[in-house]
């Protein structure tokens, strides 16, 4: 009986955490690296009627270790607070040996200046739109800014909507 008593708890142990997703959803940047900076945004920035908070980081860079438990505290709380408007991803860049590559290609593609950057997006029907920038915020800050970021998400949903209906004829 104990032993299976065990196994049910084993069971249900693995697939609570197969069912968990990570927050934020962490990236490793070279799978973006090859593509335009539209292929990333376009990529990144996907569903109408959600806020996209990704969050830059770089191998060796004090200010994201330091940032990276409150990053990841406002990830669970927003995302439990709005589950099916919001996404978290944090891309993070290796820097390694001197090799500075894939750090050239992170400002390349997003055209940040530092570590760790992080930017709001939202969907549009002309494509992804930059709504928030910031080097090393606050997340009192950024937590304020995708706060008002969901009004907007919304509206260019309904917007994208609109401008479908009137190319199809339906207004």
């Amino acid at each position: 009986m104990a032993a299976s008593q065990q196994l049910v708890r084993t069971l249900l142990t693995l697939s609570a955490e197969v069912v968990r997703r990570e927050l934020p959803e962490i990236v490793e940047f070279n799978k973006l690296e090859s593509r335009t900076a539209e292929e990333a945004l376009a990529e990144l920035v996907s569903e109408l009627g959600i806020v996209y908070v990704t969050a830059l980081t770089r191998q060796g860079c004090s200010g994201c270790e330091t940032q990276k438990p409150l990053f990841r505290t406002l990830a669970e709380k927003m995302s439990r607070e709005n589950p099916e408007k919001i996404r978290f991803r944090s891309y993070h860049v290796n820097y390694q040996d001197g090799n500075k590559g894939e750090s050239w290609n992170s400002k390349r593609i997003f055209g940040h200046a530092a570590y760790p950057t992080y930017i709001i997006h939202v969907k549009s029907h002309v494509g992804p739109l930059e709504i928030y920038r910031s080097v090393y915020p606050l997340m009192e800050e950024l937590e304020k800014q995708i706060k008002e970021s969901f009004e907007l998400a919304e509206f260019y949903k309904v917007e994208a909507e609109t401008a479908a209906r009137s190319r199809t004829g339906e207004l």
